[in-house]
C-alpha cells in the first residue's frame, strides 16, 4: 500500500474520530442543559401550585379579609402583614416533596422593581435569590404590586452534577476506549508496516548474500570441469578450497535464517561447559583476521581480565563474538579499526568490541537489538546484512544470564559490551590469567 494512501486513511479516520468526539461532547452538553430545563420546569410548576394554593386558601392572607378582593389597593406593608411566612414555607416544602425535589432551599418575596426582599429566609443568599430563574409572579394575589415569589437551591449545581455524572463517566470512558483503540490500531498498523518493510529488506539482503556464494561455487565448479585445470593439483586444490569456503559461508547464512525460529520460540539447546573465554575470543579473532586484512584494517586484542573462565555454551559464545566483529567490520569507515578488550567486573566476564565506524545515533540505539532492525546508513549503500546479528547477541547473552550494552557516537564509533556471569565459583573451576595486548593482524 502506498504511503499516500496510508496517510489518507489515517487522516480520514482521525477526522471521523474527532467528529464522533465532538458529537459526543455536544450530546453531553445538551443532556446537561436538558436536565437543567427539566428541573427548572418542575420548580416553576411547584411555585405556581403554591401560588394557586395561596389564592384558594384565604388563610395565607388572613387577618384582613378585604386583601384578596379583585381590586386590591393595599400597600405592600399591609400585604406582607397579611402573609403567614410559616404557612408559606410549609406549602413550599409540601409541594417540593410531592414533586420529589428534596433539596434544601431558601425562599423570598421581593419587589421586582426595587429588587428589595420583603419576606422570606434568604439569609446569606440574597443576591442569588434576586437573580434566580426559579420565580413566579404574585400578581394574581396582589395586582397593584410587582411582587415575585422566588426560591434558590444552594446545592443545585451539585445536584445537577450528581444526576449527570454517571452519564458523563460512561461517555468519557467510551471516548477513552475509542481513542485508545484508534491509537493502538494506528500504532500496530505502522508497526506492521515497518516490520513488513524490514522483512522485505531482510529478504533482499539474504537473496544477495545467497547469490554471491552460489555464483562463486558455480564458477569454481565450472573451472574444475575444465580438463586443463585438473592437470594442476595446485589449481584444483585452490578451486576446491573456494567451493568449500563459499559452502561454509552459505551454510552460515542458512543457519542465520533458521535462528529466527529458534530465537522466537526460545528453544535454546545449550551445552554448558567450563571453557577459557580468552582462548575462545582469540580463536575468533584469528579466524576474522583475513577479513580485516583484506579490507586494509587492523585488529587489536587486549585481554585485561584476570578470570577468563566461563560456564556457558562455547559455541553460542563464539557466535556472539563473531557477530560483534562482523558488525564492527561492516560499519567501518574506509578500513576497519577494531579493538577487543576483556575485563572482570562485579562477578562478570566482560568483552568489549570497540570500532571507529560510522557510529549509531541515540535515536537508533534503543532499536538496534530488535529483530531484523538495521540502522539507516545514509550514503553508505554497500552494507549488507540480515538484521539478526545484534538481536542474536542480546538474546543469547540474556539467555546465558548476562546482558549487552552499547555506547556510540555518530562518526566516532561504537563500543559493544557483553557481560556474562563468571564461572570461577562453579565446581572444578580454575583461574586463567591474562596475556599481554597483541595486534592480531600484525
Amino acid at each position: 500500500m502506498k504511503k499516500s494512501v496510508i496517510a489518507l486513511l489515517i487522516a480520514l479516520t482521525s477526522v471521523s474520530l474527532t467528529g464522533v468526539i465532538l458529537i459526543q461532547l455536544y450530546w453531553v452538553k445538551s443532556g446537561v442543559k436538558l436536565q437543567e430545563e427539566q428541573f427548572d420546569n418542575k420548580v416553576k410548576v411547584t411555585l405556581k401550585s403554591v401560588v394557586n394554593r395561596m389564592f384558594d386558601d384565604r388563610a395565607d392572607v388572613a387577618g384582613n379579609p378585604v386583601v384578596c378582593h379583585d381590586e386590591c389597593d393595599h400597600r405592600t406593608r399591609e400585604i406582607l402583614r397579611a402573609v403567614n411566612p410559616a404557612h408559606l414555607d410549609s406549602l413550599l416544602r409540601d409541594e417540593f416533596s410531592s414533586m420529589e425535589i428534596a433539596r434544601e432551599f431558601v425562599w423570598g418575596m421581593f419587589d421586582s422593581g426595587s429588587k428589595t426582599i420583603l419576606a422570606g429566609d434568604a439569609g446569606s443568599f440574597r443576591n442569588e435569590l434576586l437573580t434566580t430563574r426559579h420565580c413566579v409572579s404574585l400578581s394574581c394575589l396582589y395586582k397593584s404590586e410587582q411582587l415575585m415569589l422566588a426560591v434558590y437551591f444552594p446545592g443545585e449545581r451539585r445536584m445537577m452534577q450528581s444526576r449527570i455524572l454517571p452519564w458523563l463517566v460512561v461517555s468519557f470512558l467510551l471516548l477513552a476506549v475509542m481513542i485508545f483503540a484508534f491509537s493502538t490500531m494506528i500504532f500496530l498498523f505502522l508497526k506492521q508496516k515497518k516490520l513488513s518493510e524490514m522483512k522485505s529488506d531482510f529478504v533482499n539482503n539474504m537473496t544477495h548474500e545467497f547469490k554471491t556464494p552460489i555464483a562463486t561455487i558455480s564458477l569454481a565448479s565450472e573451472m574444475l570441469l575444465n580438463p586443463k585445470v585438473n592437470e594442476s593439483a595446485e589449481r584444483t586444490s585452490r578451486y576446491a578450497r573456494i567451493i568449500f569456503d563459499e559452502n561454509q559461508r552459505l551454510k552460515h547464512q542458512v543457519d542465520q535464517v533458521l535462528q529466527i525460529v529458534v530465537l522466537d520460540k526460545g528453544g535454546f539447546n545449550f551445552r554448558l561447559t567450563h571453557f577459557d573465554a580468552g582462548e575462545a575470543i582469540l580463536s575468533c579473532l584469528k579466524s576474522f583476521e583475513l577479513t580485516v586484512r583484506d579490507q586494509g584494517g587492523f585488529l587489536n586484542y587486549r585481554p585485561e581480565a584476570t578470570d577468563n573462565l566461563l560456564f556457558a555454551d562455547e559455541n553460542h559464545f563464539r557466535n556472539i563474538i563473531n557477530n560483534l566483529l562482523d558488525n564492527a567490520a561492516k560499519y567501518s569507515r574506509g578500513y576497519p579499526e577494531i579493538q577487543v578488550i576483556t575485563r572482570n567486573n562485579k562477578g562478570h566476564f566482560v568483552v568489549e568490541v570497540h570500532d571507529k565506524g560510522v557510529g549509531i545515533s541515540a535515536e537508533h540505539q534503543k532499536h538496534i537489538f530488535r529483530k531484523l532492525y538495521r540502522v539507516p546508513t545514509g550514503n553508505v549503500h554497500n552494507v549488507k546484512g540480515s538484521g539478526l546479528g545484534l538481536f542474536y547477541v542480546k538474546t543469547m547473552a540474556e539467555a546465558l544470564g548476562g546482558f549487552v550494552t552499547v555506547k556510540s557516537e555518530l562518526k566516532r564509533g561504537s563500543v559493544f559490551s557483553v557481560h556474562l556471569p563468571s564461572g570461577s565459583n562453579t565446581e572444578n573451576a580454575t583461574n586463567y590469567h591474562h596475556a599481554e595486548s597483541k595486534d592480531i593482524t600484525g
